[in-house]
């Protein structure tokens, strides 16, 4: 009998990523012994390259990459505008995460060869509209032909070398907190990918303005560049990433990159779930929680701050605390009853069966 084929969605994203890591410590030792920095951020938002060697620098140089697939990221009521807006996003969310300063952006794409001229000029017009939004410009890229649309950016930034922020540097006593509400793509993505009979009886029910909001939070999403660039500069951030797959998956991200046991508790009564998702949640029979804990995409900023800092950081920026780090090793959260509960891990990935 033939031995069963393991194939790419048995494991993941995150699983592969971790596969490519361990690969490139074992195959690029000699580079890496020279450049600790680089191995050092391999698996965080973005790579952290120190270029003294070229030439004197106070900076690091900031370079990440994501890409998006018609098939897998776009709704069908997503525009073409929409599509390059959040190329340039996704992009953004990274540097932001690193508390960098986004310089430029390249971007190669692939389209079929039966794509109008006009939603062509309404692509680029989305990725335009976002660059000059983020206060950067295009540097190039490539074009190609492909069956689906592909589009993939790779966005380069600079950040004060004592100043850059990465998602390892965590300690317990720190504060968590978070930069703005959550769960609301994850609300809009659920009316866009509901049924048309749904979709009416949910515009029935609730107003127009709710429904307005969580769909332009799913389908124009913005990256919180100048929080990160503040979260950087104070001094006082010990640990920030972005939060694209749920806040329960980027917690992990924290604790895992950490060389210390650590452990993360949040409070249910504290995460800022605002009424537009506990509506369409319970229209939907979605656990709210659920939906801020497990979906993403809201492109908000998880920041864990040293405790005394904490209130000159929230002078300066919109913050959400939601918890604190501790040493137990464990994801944790308080629910209303005051019951502490390990919180599983989990988030959106992709590649998974």
């Amino acid at each position: 009998m033939p031995s069963k084929k393991h194939i790419i969605s048995d494991l993941g994203e995150k699983k592969l990523i971790h596969r490519i890591i361990k690969k490139t410590h074992n195959l690029q030792q000699d580079y890496y012994s020279k450049h600790p920095l680089i191995k050092k951020s391999l698996g965080d938002d973005a790579a952290l390259m120190d270029l003294s060697e070229i030439g004197p620098s106070k900076n690091f140089l900031v370079v990440s990459s994501d890409m998006l697939l018609a098939k897998t990221h776009f709704p069908s009521q997503m525009s073409p505008r929409e599509k390059g807006w959040k190329i340039v996003t996704v992009n953004v969310s990274d540097i932001s995460a690193m508390g960098a300063i986004p310089q430029g952006l390249i971007l190669s794409i692939g389209l079929p060869g039966d794509m109008e001229i006009r939603h062509f000029d309404e692509l680029m017009d989305g990725v335009l509209e976002a660059c000059n939004y983020y206060h950067i410009p295009l540097l190039g890229g490539d074009t190609n032909e492909s069956s689906q649309m592909v589009l993939s950016g790779t966005i380069i930034g600079s950040v004060e070398k004592s100043k850059a922020l990465m998602k390892s540097g965590a300690r317990p006593g720190d504060i968590v907190a978070v930069s703005g509400d959550l769960g609301l793509a994850a609300a809009g993505f659920e009316i866009l990918l509901s049924s048309t009979r749904d979709q009416g009886k949910i515009k029935s029910i609730l107003p127009e303005k709710i429904i307005k909001k969580v769909i332009q939070k799913a389908l124009k999403p913005q990256a919180k560049i100048k929080e990160g660039i503040i979260a950087a500069q104070s001094g006082n951030v010990t640990a920030l990433t972005d939060i694209t797959d749920g806040l329960a998956s980027e917690m992990e991200e924290i604790l895992k990159a950490s060389d210390l046991p650590l452990g993360i508790r949040i409070y249910e009564d504290k995460i800022p779930l605002p009424e537009e998702v506990k509506k369409i949640g319970n229209f939907f029979s979605k656990d709210p929680l659920e939906m801020a804990l497990y979906y993403g995409e809201d492109f908000e900023l998880l920041l864990c701050i040293k405790k005394d800092a904490l209130a000159s950081l929230k002078d300066k920026i919109k913050l959400m605390v939601v918890g604190e780090v501790t040493s137990t090793g464990n994801m944790e959260i308080v629910d209303k009853k005051g019951n502490i509960n390990i919180l599983p891990p989990g988030g959106y990935q992709h590649l998974e069966g």
